[in-house]
């Protein structure tokens, strides 16, 4: 027996039927998954994290400041314990990231004032130092 008789014999257009619909339903399951991996890809993420947090650093010290001091010697006094911290000479990047750091409010604006009263005095290629005699004929105008 060939052909179409043997295969009619055994049953075989039920078995590639079945055949079909399996591979079928397992495409069908394959891309439902794939298309609910959003969801589960944060799962992991979570538990990632949760394995291999690293230990924070302590908390560094904040200062407590008004919301937007508009006083050249209230914004001195919020940026001397950088200053000191940093030295005499110093990158205003640095400046900037500490202040950030530190949660000193509006460090642009404040450091652009600086440069415009002459406090923050610019030595060439970003680095900056504090001037203090400027400061305090800033401070006794005010």
């Amino acid at each position: 027996m060939y052909g179409i008789e043997a295969i009619n014999a055994v049953n075989g257009w039920a078995m590639a039927a079945v055949g079909a619909l399996i591979v079928f339903s397992g495409l069908v399951m394959l891309s439902f998954i794939i298309s609910q991996l959003h969801k589960f890809v944060p799962l992991l993420e979570k538990i990632g994290k949760k394995a291999a947090k690293p230990e924070a650093p302590p908390p560094t010290e904040t200062l407590p400041v008004e919301k937007c001091p508009t006083d050249l010697k209230v914004q001195a006094t919020l940026f001397e314990p950088l200053i000191e911290k940093l030295g005499s000479n110093f990158p205003l990047a640095e400046l900037y990231s500490q202040a950030k750091e530190q949660n000193i409010p509006h460090p642009h604006l404040s450091l652009s004032a600086f440069r415009q009263a002459g406090i923050l005095v610019p030595l060439g290629d970003g680095i900056f130092t504090w001037d203090k005699e400027q400061l305090t004929t800033v401070c006794k105008k005010g």
